[in-house]
């Protein structure tokens, strides 16, 4: 059964929308993996290696994933950004992810989901743009451990418009961004046989930071793998709101205050004036 959703998470009405940085059009290769043990990367689960239904912690350095060995997939992703001084090129190849552990899977091919079906893309969950500190940091962002099926709409549209608002907040104040997938139809699973990873339905994400007097606020969304998406206001939800759609464990976020995870913005945060998109 499909999980209830949000009213505001039917709308299919189709918009124009501007990119102006951020993520990006899947133009990236496919790399045969070398099949070396990565070095920069730790992941900690159960017991002393990764089962077939071993969820993991991999750590990245600057980003961590929720990682589902048996669904081939990262089911939550999190990380803080700073003001940004990092201008490191997006590699031009997708890998796999030579840091998760043996007997932990993952998806079966770096090829392009849009080879196998057209309008889809290899999108990130956390934004190759945020990770650019540094070459090592923002190639481990281009693991496959980090891509899922997206949209190409969504994801150089909506997903990219939540993306620019942590990468412009960040030089206001430290962010918390905290997000995730939920798999709830098969119907639009095309790329089981070719690469081994269900299709997402639904992705999430929190951004958490300090307004001008240091309170703590925060903003969320429900969003739909689907495309002729509404803006991001449509897809607005509370803290509160989203647990009960994912699971607070899930979401991971209970120790915020009530009233922040309570509370839903009327709009999207604006972009600060003079904000750069690099």
């Amino acid at each position: 059964m499909k999980r209830s959703v949000p009213a505001a998470c039917c709308a299919t009405l189709l918009i124009l929308l501007t990119s102006c940085g951020g993520g990006s059009s899947d133009t990236g290769t496919a790399e045969t993996p070398t099949g070396t043990t990565g070095t920069t990367g730790t992941s900690t689960g159960t017991g002393t290696g990764a089962s077939s239904s071993t969820l993991i912690t991999l750590d990245h350095g600057g980003f961590t994933l929720q990682y589902d060995c048996s669904a081939h997939t990262a089911m939550r992703y999190e990380y803080t950004l700073d003001v940004d001084t990092g201008s490191a090129a997006r590699p031009s190849a997708f890998t796999l992810d030579p840091d998760l552990p043996a007997g932990c899977a993952q998806q079966t091919s770096t090829s392009s989901y849009a080879s196998v079906m057209p309008g889809w893309d290899r999108g990130h969950l956390v934004t190759s743009n945020h990770m650019d500190a540094s070459a090592a940091l923002i190639a481990r962002a281009n693991h496959m451990s980090n891509i899922v099926p997206q949209v190409s709409t969504f994801n150089q549209g909506i997903w990219l418009d939540a993306e620019n608002v942590a990468e412009c907040h960040r030089d206001l104040a430290p962010v918390q961004v905290v997000g995730g997938v939920v798999y709830d139809d098969i119907s639009n699973d095309h790329f089981v046989s070719s690469h081994g990873i269900r299709t997402p339905d639904w992705f999430w994400k929190v951004i958490v930071t300090t307004d001008t007097s240091g309170a703590t606020r925060a903003i969320a969304w429900f969003i739909p793998n689907r495309p002729m998406l509404n803006t991001l206001d449509s897809y607005l939800v509370s803290i509160e709101a989203l647990e009960q759609q994912v699971g607070a464990d899930r979401v991971g976020l209970g120790t915020l205050p009530l009233a922040v995870r309570q509370s839903k913005p009327a709009s999207t945060w604006a972009l600060p004036a003079g904000c750069g998109l690099g």
